[in-house]
């Protein structure tokens, strides 16, 4: 995942506490022992911070809890069953759940080189941090204005469905290093731009663009957005149109 070691197993550690932290709030401990299959008293030093899982430990906790805790339905609970964007982008306040869907990204990326992740969106940079904190990681984001000196942001231009209006999104020269291994978060892809464009100007500069991760997508637009090989996607619902 990250390019420093230690950091991944720290991060794998956190990740498993998150998880398991939101689900005791729900199950008792004999309850998260049999889904765990570890046992209660381990598992209550976890919880309270008295011990830290070791790698092994934590893996089994992810892996098993992400199974009961499904961010389907976490991502459904704000988005809803039409795909609210004003209403479903409030999810970015909820730290809980952020973590929650930090850990699902730490874990659906497990085995992939990784060393920063880059927010297209506002309500993605939350998520886009928590996941960063999580591999030691760097973190990037775009804006639809410049804030960076002149000389150290780059601009994308794009043109949204359906007008002949160029929009912009400016983000850090910093974040074209050549070693950079990134996932790409936003909030929800709704058309292709301004993903699309994001994508190959990346693509341009030879950055690894490790992972494409939305909350929410439209299944055709999803179906027809193109990534570099190698680029796992993952978008936790699909909603078969916008409203």
């Amino acid at each position: 995942m990250s390019k420093h070691g230690g950091s991944l197993n720290v991060g794998l550690s956190q990740a498993a506490v998150d998880v398991l932290r939101y689900l005791k709030g729900r199950y008792d401990y004999r309850r998260l022992s049999s889904i765990t299959s570890i046992s209660a008293s381990t598992l209550s030093r976890y919880v309270t911070g008295k011990t830290m899982p070791r790698a092994k430990n934590a893996r089994k906790i992810l892996e098993r809890s992400l199974e009961i805790v499904n961010p389907k339905e976490i991502v459904k609970e704000y988005f809803g069953n039409d795909l609210d964007i004003e209403g479903g982008v409030h999810i970015s306040h909820d730290v809980q759940t952020l973590k929650i869907l930090a850990s699902y990204a730490l874990n659906a990326f497990m085995g992939t080189r990784v060393n920063s992740s880059f927010a297209l969106d506002i309500p993605s940079i939350p998520l886009a941090a928590y996941f960063s904190s999580l591999i030691g990681g760097m973190l990037f984001f775009a804006l639809d204005r410049p804030i960076w000196h002149d000389g150290e942001y780059l601009e994308v231009s794009y043109r949204s469905p359906g007008t002949s209006k160029t929009e912009r999104l400016w983000f850090p020269s910093d974040s074209i290093k050549k070693d950079s291994s990134m996932v790409v978060f936003t909030s929800f892809i709704l058309s292709l731009s301004p993903v699309r464009e994001v994508l190959r100007m990346l693509e341009r500069h030879k950055i690894h663009v490790a992972g494409l991760f939305t909350l929410v997508a439209v299944k055709d637009t999803w179906e027809r957005l193109s990534v570099t090989p190698g680029c796992k996607r993952i978008a936790v619902l699909i909603y078969e149109r916008s409203e």
